[in-house]
């Protein structure tokens, strides 16, 4: 078989992107439905995501020190759908570069940091506010995505695998969030359908926040309804360890 030229694989993307932007208000609808699909708060068992696990890749920019560094872990997250509104408790654990744990039971958030024999604890956001004040929204708040973002393509509208791009800026002023790059699996249009397989639909996010900083991750080996118990995402704060609690309502990772 021929190789492809590298001129041929361009012209094939220009005519792909093009034809997404002939039908993208389309398309990003079904794009953006598929996508709160699975997290919808009145969800049937069986047919929504109800938990997750992944593997983590992590890269953060810090835009003040002009500095990057490097992560990897595991992140839990169960989607409480008791209430009204989608309730999210997750647990992120990192091994590099050091080993720390973010942890919430859907109502307050613990950042453990065993070398420093600290635990910081705040309340977690409040899911019903206006603002996007959580940095983990592109984890936690996707079944209210359209109602918190403006979401358009990012450019390129597609990956080198043909997944989608968006670009998500928050509706209301964010001291945390300036703007959200997802790369979505390019199945999700079909997600609404009874018969779709489930699939955890992000693949990439990165969150830009202030000072030009931005953080991308990148989750591997998904799995989903695995059918993780509210006891998993409890904390309790080891004995000796000092407890900050600051007066702003945020948490960072």
């Amino acid at each position: 078989m021929k190789h492809i030229s590298i001129f041929a694989v361009l012209l094939l993307t220009l005519l792909t992107t093009s034809a997404l932007a002939n039908g993208s208000d389309e398309l990003l609808d079904k794009v953006v439905r598929g996508l709160e699909y699975q997290f919808r708060p009145n969800a049937a068992p069986g047919t929504s995501i109800e938990d997750l696990q992944a593997d983590f890749l992590q890269q953060a920019y810090l835009g003040s020190l002009d500095r990057v560094e490097e992560g990897q872990g595991r992140v839990a997250v169960r989607f409480d759908r008791s209430g009204k509104q989608l309730q999210p408790r997750f647990r992120w654990e990192y091994q590099l570069p050091s080993v720390q744990q973010i942890i919430s039971d859907g109502r307050t958030v613990w950042v453990y940091l065993p070398e420093n024999q600290q635990v910081i604890e705040s309340p977690l956001p409040d899911e019903n506010s206006e603002g996007v004040e959580d940095p983990l929204a592109f984890l936690t708040g996707l079944g209210q995505m359209s109602k918190r973002f403006t979401v358009t393509w990012a450019s390129p509208a597609l990956d080198a695998q043909g997944n989608y791009r968006l670009l998500l800026k928050p509706r209301k002023p964010s001291a945390i969030i300036e703007r959200l790059e997802l790369v979505i699996d390019r199945a999700v249009v079909a997600y609404a359908s009874p018969a779709q397989r489930l699939v955890y639909p992000v693949r990439i996010a990165t969150v830009f926040g202030p000072n030009e900083s931005r953080t991308t991750i990148t989750f591997r080996n998904v799995r989903i309804n695995q059918g993780l118990k509210d006891s998993f995402f409890d904390f309790t704060v080891p004995e000796g360890i000092e407890v900050l609690r600051p007066d702003q309502q945020q948490f960072g990772f």
